[in-house]
């Protein structure tokens, strides 16, 4: 099995995980997330088109394709680390974890990451994908350093945050649905359709995405949850529900069984930057300073 196309942060994950066999206690030693650990590693079957671990209630271990890429995977483990050492300035260099919620802001997340890589050499940045509702706890935990995500993902004590965009909301839909041709709708247009959120979302930012109560005085029919945002999107292509979402979405999550619909009567998506108060260090600084010359481009 050859190692094309993965990269070194999927290396390390992956051994990381076959060491413990327990996605819990090597997420604690990678100082990530488990969900984002865990669908890094699905990322990474995806890629390779193999599954490396059988996944039980209680117990994980590795499948046959896992054990022939082990080795595979311990000697590139080795081999990244020992360019880092050779490379010139690498004891200066800076591992920056960004956590990105969703698609984040799209293409200005796109844009920041390029400038930080061509312009900051001296910080290697790891994309950390997060759930809805994983913000505020990674950045207090350490799990990142910064993230980017909706308004409401990294808020509350010891966190600061500063706007980095907006968004228009757009309807989620299966691709066959009678408003799935139009240009653009109105909220009140989805008055009777039935809704499809995210488990565990605190009332008030359901609320807001949802958009309840509606203009017209109507309140919204949640008809099932799901537990990410992947299987929000099975359930709206599998025509359960529909959903409301950033318009990023349809980059992040295109598929040919969905449709987005812009709606044009409610107000937009904020994306926010966020980051722990204190001390900021000198990567986390380099960060701030591309994320904003961005913003003020727009």
């Amino acid at each position: 099995m050859a190692l094309v196309n993965v990269t070194a942060a999927q290396v390390r994950y992956f051994v990381a995980v076959a060491d413990e066999l327990h996605f819990g206690r090597a997420a604690e030693r990678l100082r990530i997330a488990a969900p984002s650990l865990s669908q890094q590693i699905a990322r990474l079957e995806r890629t390779l088109g193999a599954q490396l671990f059988e996944r039980g209630p209680r117990s994980v271990a590795l499948t046959a394709a896992g054990r022939e890429l082990l080795p595979l995977a311990r000697e590139a483990e080795r081999t990244h680390r020992a360019v880092d050492r050779w490379r010139p300035g690498s004891d200066a260099a800076a591992l920056l974890r960004v956590g990105v919620v969703a698609a984040g802001a799209g293409s200005v997340t796109t844009r920041i990451l390029r400038e930080v890589v061509e312009t900051q050499p001296r910080v290697r940045v790891e994309l950390v994908r997060l759930a809805f509702f994983e913000g505020a706890g990674s950045l207090r935990r350490g799990d990142v350093d910064v993230v980017i995500g909706p308004a409401e993902e990294a808020a509350g004590e010891g966190i600061l945050a500063e706007p980095l965009a907006d968004e228009a909301r757009v309807l989620v839909m299966p691709a066959d649905h009678p408003l799935a041709s139009r240009a653009s709708i109105s909220i009140t247009e989805t008055d009777d359709l039935g809704f499809v959120t995210i488990g565990d979302v605190p009332p008030p930012v359901r609320d807001w995405w949802l958009v309840d109560p509606r203009p017209s005085g109507a309140r919204p029919r949640v008809v099932a949850q799901a537990d990410g945002v992947e299987g929000l999107m099975e359930l709206c292509a599998a025509g359960i529900g529909v959903n409301i979402a950033a318009a990023s979405a349809e980059t992040h999550y295109r598929r040919d069984d969905l449709a987005f619909v812009p709606i044009h009567d409610i107000p937009p998506a904020r994306i926010d930057l966020s980051w722990r108060e204190g001390h900021v260090a000198d990567a986390v600084a380099a960060f701030l300073a591309v994320a904003r010359t961005v913003r003020g481009q727009d």
